[in-house]
């Protein structure tokens, strides 16, 4: 075994000891992580390695975090580019400054359709399954005592459409790969909460409540089967003028969860204003109330786990490639923090959110 596998091997708890075992105490800040603190609420952002590395991004976090999403760092196509090697570099240095600041890590994602093209050109059901049992295993067994919270399974519906998606792992598997996968993960981490994670469930529209639909019949089905799932992530990334939320629908899709025990996470919320009137600029309530109401809904009406906001600055986010067009008003993710690092009305609705818990 070469030196890079045998570190790659090594679980990053064991990798940390000795460097500090005490976790660094974050002094009381202004920010939205005090009220989440005082509150015991899961309040968090994705973050990239980059943002790690810049004193300034990195102080918004502190101040307004106390858990993070490595936005890339964790999938697939990242960790395990070809077969049976790994590489954790970049994952780490994440995780090691949630552990300098004394945040939870919730981990994104082992089971996509988006794979390494080598797990794509796979074509009988034990290759497939083997390679699923070692990837889980392998990461998730890292980073057990550092990632309480895993999505398992990410998008496993079409987007706009409320059916099972054709990927490798159902073309070789069946419909049961999503409950392989949270029993290979269960395996790995049996204290960690396993998550599904999908999209458009806190959306009004016919698909969208069919999706739901769907989602609940998966679900139903793991818990009939004793599966461990202990979530449903709703990523909610609204485009206000477009996407409208279904306070209704949302509302019994997340009590019809606790009925069966099963809870919610928001999991990647975010907005765009690419589809507000052109000309405008968006009021100060178009974004404090998508952020503040999906909060408000899931905690009012499910077993709210946590929140998550898919970055926190637009400075130093990606371009929205999507959605871009020469008329819009932005041309990024609208987060907690503008293009010039100011606060935008999203804060607000967030804090009433949590405050209200």
């Amino acid at each position: 075994m070469n030196r890079r596998r045998f570190l790659a091997s090594i679980p990053l708890a064991l990798l940390c000891a000795g460097a500090g075992q005490a976790l660094a105490q974050v002094p009381p800040s202004a920010g939205l992580r005090a009220l989440a603190d005082r509150k015991s609420f899961r309040f968090g952002s994705a973050i990239d390695p980059e943002d790690v590395g810049n004193s300034i991004a990195s102080q918004m976090y502190i101040d307004n975090v106390n858990s993070i999403t490595p936005r890339n760092q964790l999938k697939w196509n990242a960790t395990e580019k070809m077969p049976g090697v790994f590489s954790f570099g970049p994952a780490d240095q994440v995780v090691g400054f949630a552990r300098r600041n004394n945040m939870r890590v919730y981990g994104h994602t082992l089971v996509w359709y988006r794979t390494p093209d080598w797990v794509s050109a796979i074509n009988d059901a034990e290759t497939i399954r083997a390679a699923m049992n070692r990837h889980i295993k392998q990461v998730v067994g890292r980073y057990k005592g550092s990632i309480d919270a895993w999505d398992v399974v990410n998008e496993p519906l079409e987007y706009d459409v409320p059916d099972l998606r054709d990927c490798v792992f159902r073309r070789l598997l069946g419909d049961d790969y999503i409950r392989m996968s949270f029993d290979m993960a269960h395996e790995a981490n049996p204290d960690a909460m396993l998550v599904l994670n999908e999209t458009h469930l806190e959306k009004k529209s016919d698909v969208f409540e069919q999706k739901r639909v769907r989602i609940l019949k998966i679900v139903e089905d793991l818990v009939a089967r004793k599966t461990p799932i202990g979530a449903v992530g709703l990523q909610s990334h609204f485009r206000p003028g477009l996407d409208r939320i279904d306070p209704e629908g949302m509302g019994r899709f997340c009590a019809a969860l606790k009925d069966m025990g099963v809870g919610v996470f928001i999991t990647e919320l975010d907005a765009s204003c690419h589809f507000l009137d052109r000309g405008k600029v968006p009021t100060p309530v178009s974004y404090a109330e998508v952020f503040g109401d999906v909060i408000t809904i899931a905690a009012e009406r499910g077993d709210l786990k946590g929140a998550t906001v898919w970055g926190m600055s637009e400075k130093y986010g990606e371009l929205d490639e999507k959605d871009t067009n020469p008329g819009a008003a932005c041309t990024k993710r609208v987060n907690l923090y503008d293009e010039n690092n100011d606060p935008r009305s999203s804060i607000d609705g967030i804090k009433r959110a949590i405050e209200a818990m």
